[in-house]
């Protein structure tokens, strides 16, 4: 049976120094729901209090309604995975994940019966007998995830349970722990610094910088339209330009250099000539030799990728942008060329000089 958790002002200092001060967020029953941001940015230490392993200074931390605060760790019932797998080497696979069970005095036909359904259930029950040794680092996470889920935990913990593997490998088990995660349907708090990766496996994702969440939404919430600057660029790529908006009877919409673009997404709170910031990702731009509206460039390098080329491109104020285009049967745009920028005005972001909030209605 999976739990909401309800996190209210929780405070977490190591001596004089305030990790976490005032953290509130609540995270719904069976959700798949990630911690994510720079390292240092509290999110291990959120999850270590979550599960008891870090004390509580402040604030109060309930599974339901029910305070867990001051309830031992090895009373709380919930299953972790570490980023090092901490599976005991001198254990067969079977034995690794049946120390839990036999912990709770089950017996041996119940143990083996739930050893088996597990193990299946993450597509190892061929390696039961085998050592930990013997097993690639994706199987040991495996063995780890089985481990952590048999005992039937209320709530499932994992702290950057990929960051040992190589990247193809990791593809494989963020998808392989979104499907288990769906199968057995508990509610799994995640932590990474990966964006893709919390992208690929989150219901919704907190981003979290310097002990604060800067915003908590949906995968796609999240990348579109980010609450800040430090969202935007965390999140994938994006470059950030000055801007004006220009609200007048005529029009509406924002300046960057010379160039004007008509939006129709803008907040009423935005003001005439107001300096704004604009995050624009390189895939929102339309680049032009021909058409010579738009944001005056030169190409300086380009990457071809297969699908996309990437261009690095110099602007007027010699700040230099990425931008994305689809490859087509075309040669790139030669080096040193000028050309010109449109924007998918529909897609970009703006936010206020500081960076701080979104102008974007709705956000």
């Amino acid at each position: 049976m999976s739990v909401a958790i309800n996190i209210e002002n929780v405070v977490k200092r190591f001596g004089k120094d305030t990790i976490i001060n005032g953290l509130s967020l609540n995270i719904k029953e069976g959700e798949f729901f990630t911690l994510l941001g720079p390292s240092g940015c509290g999110k291990t230490t959120l999850l270590r209090m979550i599960i008891g392993f870090n004390s509580i200074e402040g604030g109060e931390i309930k599974l339901d309604e029910k305070l867990i605060n001051n309830i031992p760790t090895n009373k709380r019932n919930m299953g972790m995975v570490f980023q090092n797998y901490a599976i005991f080497p001198h254990m067969s696979v079977k034995d690794n994940v049946a120390f839990g069970l036999k912990r709770q005095k089950m017996s041996k036909k119940e143990i083996d019966e739930k050893v088996d359904e597990i193990l299946k259930i993450v597509k190892i029950d061929h390696l039961k007998d085998r050592m930990p040794v013997k097993l690639s680092g994706g199987q040991q996470q495996r063995v780890a995830l089985a481990r952590a889920i048999v005992i039937h935990p209320e709530v499932l913990l994992m702290d950057e349970p990929l960051s040992n593997l190589d990247a193809k490998l990791r593809v494989e088990m963020r998808n392989a722990i979104k499907r288990i995660q769906q199968q057995i349907g508990i509610t799994t708090v995640y932590v990474t610094h990966d964006q893709e990766e919390a992208l690929a496996v989150s219901d919704r994702i907190a981003v979290m910088n310097g002990g604060v969440i800067q915003q908590i939404d949906t995968p796609k919430r999240i990348y579109q339209r980010p609450s800040n600057t430090f969202v935007a660029t965390f999140i994938g790529q994006s470059n950030i330009l000055d801007g004006q908006v220009i609200k007048n009877n005529s029009e509406e919409g924002i300046k960057i250099f010379d160039a004007f673009f008509a939006m129709t997404n803008l907040s009423k709170n935005c003001t005439n000539m107001e300096d704004v910031k604009v995050s624009i990702r390189p895939e929102e731009f339309i680049l032009s030799m021909d058409n010579k509206d738009g944001i005056k460039g030169v190409v300086k390098s380009s990457v071809f990728l297969g699908i996309n080329t990437n261009y690095f491109i110099e602007l007027e104020n010699g700040k230099e942008i990425e931008v994305i285009q689809a490859s087509d049967a075309l040669e790139a745009i030669p080096n040193d060329s000028t050309v010109y920028l449109k924007l998918q005005t529909e897609k970009i972001n703006v936010f206020n000089n500081e960076g701080t909030n979104s102008l974007i209605e709705g956000v």
